[in-house]
């Protein structure tokens, strides 16, 4: 499945196509801008970028930290995929399973990823921010709670925002559980990654 290829369902609303659809425009255009670009390009579901981190020491339950300053590859979901996933999913469960199967399928091409990276020795650990994060803890990743603040505060709007637009049942979500729909960050260092994920390279 290419990302470049929109299809929107019949079902959904004339409004809500445009709203999807200049969604999907602003998103490749900041990918573009920040060079985010997908793992797999035939399942473009997870996209990366290798950064610095410019957040609060974070803790991970593997002992490792990783602190202002370091290079870390940058998670990010590809909503117009996540959306796709949406619509042709009869449940929650459904979506959920999709989703995890498909995580587990980009993982090790993940690792691949950073290995060859012409900076990978610099890449501390992997950091993302999202509502879906249930579920990522089998993965071997860190859930932190965003301290309370500015940058929570834009994050939760922007995400319940994106949530609304994507997610074929997004009004309903946040009506009915908008109390649990709070963004985290998940984190795993470089190391522990490896541990999980080997190859041959490592």
């Amino acid at each position: 499945m290419k990302a470049g290829k929109h299809v929107i369902t019949s079902e959904i609303s004339w409004k809500k196509k445009i709203m999807i659809t200049l969604w999907v425009k602003w998103e490749s255009l900041f990918n573009r801008f920040f060079h985010i670009q997908p793992i797999d390009e035939n399942q473009p579901f997870l996209n990366v970028r290798v950064c610095t981190y410019w957040g609060k020491t974070i803790q991970l339950l593997d002992g490792e930290e990783i602190h202002r300053g370091d290079r870390v590859l940058e998670l990010h979901l590809n909503n117009e995929m996540l959306f796709k996933m949406g619509i042709n999913s009869c449940s929650s469960i459904q979506l959920a399973i999709q989703m995890i199967r498909t995580t587990e399928q980009l993982l090790p091409k993940t690792l691949l990823y950073i290995l060859n990276h012409p900076k990978y020795e610099e890449i501390k650990g992997l950091y993302g921010v999202s509502m879906i994060h249930r579920g990522t803890k089998q993965f071997g990743f860190t859930v932190i709670d965003l301290p309370k603040g500015l940058f929570f505060f834009i994050t939760k709007i922007y995400l319940r925002l994106l949530l609304f637009v994507v997610h074929p049942q997004g009004k309903q979500r946040l009506q009915t559980k908008g109390e649990l729909l709070v963004p985290k960050m998940i984190a795993i260092s470089t190391k522990e990654f490896i541990r999980r994920y080997p190859n041959d390279r490592s």
